[in-house]
């Protein structure tokens, strides 16, 4: 193993990751696919209400959170309002597999917005002061999640390699 893989290993370890998405597959995917890879801990939310619950009540925070944005109850842009207000210091990705074609619902608080959604959702968060570092449309594949992680890793590279 050379020693770029070592490092991301270790940075891959060091990730505590909450998923927050509806798709039961999607989260049993990521779930086996993160700890594949070597992520430390990986919590699963159903909704945003859980996912919120489960970022409050968690005696380890996350380091990584992975959002859906179109879920039911409560919504992904709901919950990273919430977690704006929460002081959150997470860093972010957001998933959608609604990007540019918005599902029919009318509850949903995007389905209106013509243009690509997820865009729109990062600046909304950052402005939010989240640390949303990037967003991907689904499906989400294992090369997706490494690269994912990758994009984290790069933009914390001296945090996540050098804590212990």
């Amino acid at each position: 193993m050379n020693s770029q893989n070592s490092n991301t290993n270790a940075a891959y370890q060091k990730l505590h990751v909450l998923l927050v998405d509806d798709d039961e597959f999607l989260l049993e995917l990521m779930k086996v696919t993160l700890r594949d890879l070597g992520v430390g801990s990986v919590a699963l939310a159903h909704n945003g209400f859980e996912g919120l619950n489960a970022y409050r009540q968690n005696s380890q925070r996350p380091n990584l959170i992975i959002c859906d944005l179109c879920m039911p109850q409560l919504g992904g842009m709901e919950l990273l309002s919430h977690l704006a207000l929460d002081g959150c210091q997470s860093d972010i990705l957001i998933i959608s597999g609604h990007n540019l074609v918005p599902p029919v619902d009318n509850h949903w608080s995007l389905s209106n917005y013509n243009g690509p959604i997820l865009n729109l959702a990062e600046k909304i968060a950052r402005i939010q002061g989240l640390k949303v570092h990037a967003s991907f449309e689904k499906p989400i594949t294992r090369e997706k999640i490494i690269e994912m992680l990758d994009v984290v890793i790069a933009q914390n590279s001296p945090r996540l390699q050098s804590d212990n």
